[in-house]
């Protein structure tokens, strides 16, 4: 089959459930790359569905999950993580029996378990996906058509996994220019709470300091070091609560780590020695560059 652009459809319809930052961006990316013949999506407010249609995310928009899946080769999820068991097993009886289901949640354990029981006594057409993409902004405004290109996608699948579900989920990300990894959930977790999950938190925790006083002065004095340092506290609270409740335990151990990294600077700042504190920035700036010089 061959979309109008020119370019190969991989898929003849995908159904994106939920039209926020990652569910638009899917569809943009989707409509753009030709790579399904159908885009068709799901979402609980009108005013979104009727900006889904005019900014052309998807070909078609419904009010209720069963039509949008009905019919569908694949299916992803964008929701909140507590959220998202509960759409899968609504959208179990609808979807087609060669159709694969996954999402996008940046917790995995917890919702491959639940799965699991939705999908008790076959093979589970689920299969977890965590995108490493996102933005500070939220909402279907904030979507851009590459926000997954080039990204490292964590697919997560479990011993009752559907082979072709799981060769069906990590084709659909390669399509869209993504890195596939293939990881356990718990195994994901106990990664992403260290290296999303509690840098997200210092952030949120690091704002709430430097901002503890309502002075405009302070706000005056805060420029890029804080920028880039506070950026990614912008998220939205109600979708990250969900995400650190989801993976407590994992991210206290992380927590617990660093604060004693912490009372060993504070330390050294009291010991006033600034070959000791020295060598604790280049410890810092050493092991950030070994680690996103794996990404590249």
């Amino acid at each position: 089959m061959k979309h109008a652009g020119g370019s190969n459809i991989i898929f003849k319809k995908i159904a994106i459930i939920g039209l926020g930052l990652m569910g638009a961006s899917l569809g943009l990316a989707l409509k753009k790359g030709g790579i399904a013949g159908e885009v068709a999506g799901f979402a609980r407010k009108a005013g979104t569905r009727k900006k889904a249609l005019s900014k052309k995310i998807v070909d078609a928009v419904y009010d209720r999950i069963e039509p949008a899946v009905a019919g569908a080769d694949l299916v992803v999820v964008c929701a909140p993580v507590g959220a998202i068991p509960a759409i899968i097993k609504k959208c179990n009886p609808a979807l087609p029996r060669n159709a694969a289901l996954t999402d996008v949640g940046s917790a995995k354990s917890g919702i491959a378990i639940s799965a699991g029981k939705i999908f008790a006594g076959e093979r589970t057409r689920f299969v977890g996906s965590h995108p490493i993409a996102g933005s500070e902004r939220h909402g279907l405004e904030a979507a851009r058509p590459d926000l997954y290109r080039g990204a490292v996608v964590a697919v997560t699948p479990v011993k009752r996994t559907s082979r072709a579900a799981l060769q069906k989920v990590v084709k659909f990300w390669r399509s869209l220019g993504s890195s596939v990894i293939i990881v356990s959930p718990q195994e994901h977790d106990r990664i992403i709470a260290r290296t999303s999950h509690l840098p997200h938190l210092i952030a949120a925790l690091l704002s709430a300091c430097v901002g503890r006083e309502r002075t405009p002065e302070y706000g005056r004095f805060c420029g890029p070091g804080f920028r880039d340092a506070t950026r990614i506290a912008e998220g939205d609270p109600r979708l990250w609560r969900d995400i650190l409740a989801d993976t407590a335990p994992l991210l206290a151990q992380e927590l617990k780590f660093f604060s004693g990294e912490l009372r060993k600077i504070i330390a050294t700042l009291h010991k006033g020695n600034p070959r000791a504190i020295e060598k604790y920035l280049n410890k810092g700036r050493n092991s950030r560059r070994k680690l996103l010089a794996t990404r590249r």
